[in-house]
């Protein structure tokens, strides 16, 4: 990534990025809001309207036409999940319930997928989460009368937005009174 500056103006609601990049040619920008991938512009400047009051804004810039904005996010991704499952083969099935817990919190309804008997997998993105906390998810099948079925339950995951500070070793030498610190 080379951008060099960022200038947000935010009003209400609305939200405007600007960047400004090193490089040169066509520049294809990856917009994301919160991890959460927005969409590419050939222009350094976007508008978003947002529903949350702190959003973070993160763009990737590159000369490459075909970048994998999904394989190489910005470095702080993810800070939303996307729980994705197969679908359920009962034929009495009608949606998903998808229940989030945060650390050792209780089970909490996240949202509601349609099932859809044409479709191989079905997925939800999850709203923001908060960094260096454990989450779990789990998706329950639900017939059109509400009874549920077996609930999938997805593994442990922490998430880790902020990176780990950089290591460093530091050495006096008391014959020049000097501090040097190395990088490790």
């Amino acid at each position: 990534m080379t951008i060099t500056a960022y200038n947000v103006t935010r009003f209400d609601v609305m939200l405007q990025a600007t960047v400004t990049s090193s490089l040169t040619g066509t520049v294809y920008f990856h917009w994301y809001l919160d991890g959460l991938y927005q969409g590419v512009t050939t222009s350094p400047t976007r508008g978003f309207v947002l529903d949350d009051e702190q959003t973070r804004v993160e763009v990737v810039d590159t000369n490459d036409v075909n970048h994998d904005p999904y394989a190489a996010p910005p470095d702080a991704y993810p800070a939303r999940r996307t729980v994705w499952w197969v679908r359920s083969l009962d034929a009495d099935c009608d949606h998903y319930r998808v229940e989030q817990k945060e650390g050792a919190g209780a089970w909490e309804s996240i949202g509601t997928v349609e099932h859809d008997p044409a479709k191989w997998s079905h997925d939800l993105v999850t709203d923001r989460l908060t960094d260096l906390t454990d989450y779990e998810w789990r998706v329950i099948p639900v017939s059109a009368v509400g009874n549920d079925g077996g609930p999938i339950e997805l593994a442990v995951e922490r998430i880790v937005r902020t990176p780990d500070a950089p290591g460093f070793t530091i050495a006096y030498d008391a014959d020049t009174d000097k501090v040097t610190l190395t990088e490790v």
